[in-house]
């Protein structure tokens, strides 16, 4: 019965991806065009999957416009020059003056008899509370830079720059960035000993499927993550058979699209092995005997997996890979199932304790979409002016083109002769015409060139007033450019100017900020879970390494997650302005000059 139920598992939850794939459509057709504009053929626009962008027939010469490749460059080499400065600050309590507890901090004054009366008690157990919040206070200050140590090693040792900078570059293509936080081993020695680092590696949100019934990507109950490798890896990975794997291969290439034809472009060949396409759910609605549509006489054997599980399917195989039908078949404990089974259905790193962001990814959106969990491109509300350009730039290209042919018109009277001269090449680049004097007709008469009519200015004039109209749609201003049409004729002017256009990039950075204040929360977190002594004893020293196995080690998650507070410095990711910090330099040597020079005489020639 566990094997049957097992299987209905698997077929419910690869019937909810299918379900979020066809959820997640308008947000992927976006996507697609935004990035075939960024890199796709130049024949792409004019016939995709047999959609027409324009009635007439194609031009002659097509081109593209490409203002997405020139917004990329633009705003994401702004906002993530560098690894961002990560800050780790532990919550402290509010001071509680004892007069506020009604407490009386002066000792009593004695009675008539001249003998002191005994203290308050409640004023020793004040002093008793005030002595263990410092000493927690001062432990936890010197947890939070142990733990501030290690976030900043990681982002340099893991590359976390370039996987930054790929998600930066797809969120402003496509509209979303992930960045998925793991355990990866690294090599310590010669001998292959390894320890674990976390760190947060890119993955394209293509393979990210979240739950349908969900308005806003904080009520989803569930994501899963696609996953594409081969075959004899995923076997290892979760003991398997790879054998079992292979019904894999023709289930996956078999499978349809939406609207039942055939779907080719699925399955990811393999040139060097065979591949298989699974998928790892993170649910917090249960193992999957909750989901509509499951069988009843199968909901009892999974109630007891609680409901924050951890599953792995791919189609074609009718168990999850990360339940084996031997642990299914394992004698069960007082839960009526094995204990192994609830132990790999536990999720690998449990984020899902993390109020704030639940899920092991961390999304980068600077375009959030009311009601709908999928955000929108930057590149969107552009895209009209876009195709409209490609459109006219490559008709006024094939214009060009058959502007610089030279139609001759020949009196059919002038003979095959006349003909063969005109077309005749000539080194010297000039061609002699000889004409009969029989025809009685002059050279006007007889050979004519015909005037094409020029390019009305007023093409030009319209596609420039699109160009507008998408620059500031996407903030490709000529600001952004570092240009301007007209002198500035003022400072102030200039101020104003430098202001507007560092609007969006600002807003941009600070989304981008948050977003790395998340993945450091995150990779605390997972250090926290995974990380022994050992495997930080390289990165805080032997000292360090002693904190993390007597006190870090303890701590709960919750405290992690939420006691303390970690940030990245302002402005610490973005290019740095070297003409603005000189200027600010300079500034404060004017403000600080003349104080400091009246310390001098008074012997104060030390750091203040």
């Amino acid at each position: 019965q566990i094997e049957d139920g097992l299987r209905a598992i698997c077929t419910s939850w690869l019937s909810k991806i299918k379900q979020s794939k066809r959820h997640k459509k308008p947000f992927d057709d976006d996507a697609r065009e935004a990035m075939n504009f960024f890199d796709g053929s130049n024949n792409w626009f004019w016939r995709d999957q047999g959609v027409d962008y324009s009635r007439m027939g194609p031009p002659s010469f097509r081109m593209q416009i490409n203002k997405v490749f020139e917004a990329v460059k633009l705003f994401g080499s702004v906002i993530y020059h560098r690894n961002p400065v990560r800050t780790v600050t532990a919550k402290k309590f509010p001071v509680v003056s004892p007069e506020s507890l009604n407490i009386n901090p002066e000792p009593p004054p004695p009675d008539p008899a001249g003998m002191q009366a005994p203290p308050d008690p409640r004023l020793e157990q004040y002093m008793q509370i005030s002595a263990q919040v410092s000493k927690a206070e001062t432990t936890r200050k010197t947890v939070s830079e142990v733990i501030a140590s290690y976030l900043n090693y990681t982002p340099n040792e893991l590359d976390l720059k370039e996987n930054a900078r790929k998600a930066v570059d797809e969120s402003i293509i496509k509209g979303m960035g992930l960045l998925w936080t793991e355990l990866v081993d690294t090599e310590k020695n010669e001998s292959g000993e390894t320890y674990g680092m976390i760190g947060s590696f890119f993955d394209s949100c293509d393979n990210l499927f979240l739950d349908p019934d969900a308005d806003e990507q904080e009520d989803c109950l569930w994501s899963a993550r696609r996953c594409v490798h081969p075959i004899k890896d995923v076997a290892a990975k979760y003991g398997l058979d790879p054998s079992e794997l292979k019904g894999h291969l023709e289930s996956y290439a078999g499978e349809l699209n939406s609207d039942g034809t055939p779907n080719r472009k699925k399955r990811r060949a393999g040139k060097t092995n065979d591949l298989i396409v699974y998928y790892k759910i993170y649910s917090k609605t249960g193992f999957g005997s909750t989901l509509k549509g499951f069988p009843k006489e199968y909901k009892q054997l999974f109630e007891a997996l609680g409901d924050n599980c951890y599953i792995v399917v791919a189609e074609g195989v009718d168990y999850p890979l990360n339940v084996t039908k031997d642990i299914a078949l394992e004698p069960a404990d007082e839960t009526g199932l094995p204990n192994s089974l609830f132990t790999r259905t536990r999720w690998p790193i449990p984020f899902h304790l993390d109020g704030s962001n639940p899920w092991p990814w961390t999304a980068l959106q600077f375009h959030r979409k009311p009601g709908y969990i999928w955000p929108i491109s930057h590149i969107k509300p552009g895209i009209s002016e876009l195709r409209f350009l490609n459109w006219a730039m490559s008709f006024l290209s094939t214009r060009v083109m058959t502007s610089c042919k030279t139609t001759v018109t020949v009196a059919k009277a002038a003979g095959e002769d006349i003909k063969d001269q005109l077309v005749k090449h000539e080194e010297s680049g000039f061609s002699i015409l000889e004409l009969s004097e029989t025809l009685g007709r002059s050279v006007n008469d007889i050979v004519s060139v015909l005037q094409m009519p020029e390019v009305t200015p007023e093409l030009w004039k319209i596609i420039d007033a699109v160009s507008q109209m998408f620059d500031k749609a996407t903030g490709l201003t000529e600001l952004a450019y570092g240009m301007t049409r007209n002198q500035y004729r003022s400072a102030a002017e200039a101020q104003v100017k430098a202001e507007a256009i560092s609007v969006r990039p600002d807003d941009m950075a600070n989304v981008l900020e948050d977003t790395m204040s998340c993945v450091a929360r995150k990779e605390a977190l997972a250090a926290r879970w995974l990380l022994q002594p050992q495997d930080v004893a390289p990165v805080v020293g032997p000292l360090g390494a002693e904190l993390w196995g007597q006190y870090i080690s303890g701590i709960d998650v919750h405290v992690i997650a939420r006691e303390f507070d970690y940030r990245v410095e302002a402005g610490s990711a973005r290019k740095p302005n070297k003409a603005a910090e000189v200027e600010k330099m300079g500034m404060a040597v004017q403000t600080l000059a003349p104080v400091l020079q009246g310390l001098v005489p008074m012997g104060v020639v030390g750091p203040l």
